[in-house]
């Protein structure tokens, strides 16, 4: 009896059903970073959910820290406490992007909401490190929380904080600059649109930073963070902090741009790191012009 005959009529329909179901399954299934491209559609629509869960999570993260601040909490805490802090307000916005459901089916690569989580993420944590230090210097700001765990003078817990605070920065400025595109697309000239467009961008990164200076730097947080002079910050130093969200901000809201195909995770993750290096450039320049050492 030959091999092919041997085979029963159940086995082979069971192979058929096998390889209908296999067919049918998307060919990036067995490899989520496979690369594949986004419809620009479920871009918008990414960009529209992510921007909600970081203005709806906003009043939590307010909450937090206010409570935090107003009971004095965090002056008890050590390391740990401060991290779990930190760890607690940013590990929401980077988990539910990935169990939400959201882009279900999109390889992770290619994924809206894990291009703009990681840039969000990069920029708070390469800022906290490199960035702080011109504040320190021009600005005597002082941090002085009861934790040893830190990196170039600043607490390794902010750097989580920070997170929340540039994902509702992000979401206000994003949303901003787009009703502001609305009115600019009317005019005919480009080279005027892309000036008020870059005056656009400055203007809500100076309010977002004015915005922290005035309301971080509280009586409840006196003898742990605080600056030298805080008119001299809220005015100047507000410009310099600023620079770094005017900078950011047209490369986070090319994220959600509807090219085809979208940004590589690659491209997205070296524009980050570019953009860094040029607010540092900035803030040098800034301390040559501003001065004063303390």
């Amino acid at each position: 009896m030959s091999g092919s005959a041997s085979i029963s009529p159940r086995f082979r329909r069971g192979s058929t059903v096998h390889s209908a179901v296999a067919a049918a399954l998307p060919s990036h299934a067995a490899d989520p970073w496979q690369s594949a491209p986004s419809p620009p559609e479920q871009i918008r629509q990414a960009r529209r959910w992510l921007e909600r869960i970081f203005l709806l999570y906003t009043p939590l993260w307010v909450t937090a820290c206010f409570i935090v601040m107003r009971s004095g909490a965090f002056k008890k805490w050590r390391d740990p406490g401060h991290l779990a802090l930190g760890l607690g307000m940013a590990l929401p916005l980077w988990l539910a992007p990935l169990f939400a459901g959201m882009e279900r089916g999109v390889p992770l690569r290619q994924r809206y909401t894990v291009k703009a989580t990681l840039f969000i993420g990069l920029f708070s944590f390469l800022q906290n490190y490199f960035g702080a230090p011109l504040f320190f210097r021009c600005f005597g700001m002082e941090y002085h929380f009861p934790v040893t765990w830190s990196g170039n003078g600043s607490p390794w817990f902010l750097s989580f904080m920070t997170v929340a605070y540039f994902s509702t920065y992000f979401a206000i400025m994003q949303t901003g600059l787009r009703w502001a595109d609305r009115r600019l697309d009317r005019l005919t000239r480009a080279g005027l649109r892309r000036g008020l467009r870059a005056g656009a961008c400055l203007l809500l990164g100076y309010s977002m930073a004015f915005a922290e200076t005035l309301t971080m730097a509280n009586g409840w947080l006196r003898g742990y963070f605080a600056y030298a002079d805080k008119t001299r910050m809220l005015v100047y130093g507000s410009l310099c902090y600023g620079t770094l969200l005017s900078i950011a901000l047209p490369l986070y809201a090319r994220l959600g741009d509807d090219a085809e195909p979208p940004l590589p995770l690659s491209q997205v993750l070296w524009q980050a790191l570019g953009a860094n290096m040029l607010v540092l450039i900035c803030y040098e320049l800034f301390a040559a012009v501003i001065g004063r050492s303390y």
